[in-house]
């Protein structure tokens, strides 16, 4: 891998500096040539001159808001299970997939049964509306997309880590081919999506709307595999809904029904639950969460020969990548990383560009023999039109979702 480019300023006239509450009244403050890091399951042995010390080949990335600040890294994840919250363990936040054993998971403690031998996708509100088996699903065309999967949530002041995600690799028909096979959307002009998880007596199964144009312009997917695998139960088998580009509560999961519609769907999700408030001609306005916004995180800090290694991804905004720059200061310089596109992923089997509009760029950044001491790090995200990343959350949203900030992250440097 080539050394990073030069030094460069990314923001010219923007002051990109954390405040007082993020670095602290006084210094940072160094460790001395020897004293160990959190301790680490693989360590190196590296020789000073003063001393022999045990190194860790993987540095944490302490969050500096939310749960975990509040009440530490473990116990702030057992709380997001409590609320069936799973996210993605740290070792397999790097590269261009998520293993499906280390997918994220959002849901709502029930994981049905679905007999595949009985098992049927209802479609109603269209042209001609129909049922399709298991086995007439899978006989439809088949296409793929790879694309980031994430909690609108995902990031956000309470929550603090960023986890909620994964990318996979979702093959199934698309919606448009649903679709075609009933004659078309007639005049329907919004679906909502009903899975088959309800409990009896107590509440439906889980449901979701967009518009027809929205699910045209996402080229939504009914995927019937991931990475190359029958859906395994949890991640919604036999059948759910993938949407690229918008935040997963619309990626309906064990998907039973797709209901064509004259108006928006306005079930509770909809109208009230993944809703932020926008000031709008000086009134704050309720706005539904929908296209995930320009982001990027640094993932993990490992040892290579020359210092560390920070890794991590950049996504969103419906728009490419031109570069992500990294700072290690708390924002006081910025240095540009390298970056990978997602069309140089997977040589073997390629994908069409199509098909990766809405997948994570991969990049790294060399840190070089930085001293001992504690740092703050963080990334921030360009596109090729010259919108950045925010820096700070917009001051007219106000809400959970859809957080764009940069994410700032700890690093103890032994």
């Amino acid at each position: 891998m080539a050394a990073p480019p030069p030094f460069l300023d990314p923001h010219p006239g923007v002051p990109p500096t954390l405040g007082p509450d993020l670095l602290g009244s006084g210094p940072v403050v160094s460790r001395q040539p020897g004293e160990l890091a959190a301790p680490s399951n693989t360590t190196l042995a590296v020789r000073s001159r003063t001393t022999t010390a045990l190194v860790p080949s993987e540095l944490e990335l302490r969050v500096v808001d939310g749960l975990p600040r509040w009440l530490g890294r473990w116990l702030s994840r057992a709380l997001l299970r409590m609320t069936s919250m799973v996210e993605q363990p740290t070792e397999t936040m790097s590269g261009p997939l998520t293993p499906v054993r280390s997918y994220f998971r959002r849901d709502r403690h029930r994981h049905p049964r679905v007999d595949p031998e009985t098992y049927q996708l209802r479609v109603s509100g269209v042209r001609n509306p129909r049922a399709f088996t298991l086995e007439e699903l899978r006989e439809l065309p088949r296409e793929e997309r790879l694309c980031v999967m994430e909690c609108a949530g995902n990031g956000n002041h309470l929550m603090g880590s960023a986890g909620l995600l994964g990318q996979a690799r979702w093959a199934g028909p698309s919606l448009r081919t649903i679709l075609a096979a009933c004659g078309g959307a007639g005049e329907a002009s919004h679906f909502a999506f009903h899975g088959l998880d309800p409990i009896p007596l107590i509440r439906s199964g889980y449901h979701y709307g967009l518009s027809l144009a929205e699910l045209l312009e996402a080229d939504a997917l009914i995927a019937l595999t991931m990475n190359g695998q029958t859906l395994p139960r949890e991640r919604g088998f036999p059948a759910r809904l993938v949407v690229p580009g918008i935040y997963s509560m619309s990626h309906v999961k064990w998907l039973g029904h797709i209901e064509g519609k004259t108006s928006p769907h306005m079930g509770i999700h909809n109208r009230w639950v993944f809703t932020n408030h926008e000031l709008q001609d000086g009134q704050w306005v309720r706005v539904q969460a929908r296209w995930i916004g320009l982001k990027s995180l640094v993932t993990r800090c490992t040892r290579i020969p020359t210092g560390w290694l920070l890794t991590g991804w950049a996504w969103g905004g419906r728009g490419q990548i031109a570069g992500v720059d990294v700072t290690v200061d708390g924002g006081q310089t910025w240095h540009a990383a390298e970056v990978s596109a997602p069309g140089t992923y997977f040589p073997e089997d390629p994908l069409d560009a199509r098909s990766l509009t809405d997948a994570w760029w991969v990049w790294n950044y060399r840190w070089e023999n930085p001293a001992p001491g504690e740092y703050v790090v963080a990334s921030r995200a360009r596109r090729t039109d010259g919108r950045l990343q925010d820096f700070d959350q917009d001051p007219n949203v106000r809400g959970h979702f859809n957080q764009t900030r940069v994410k700032w992250r700890r690093v103890a440097v032994p």
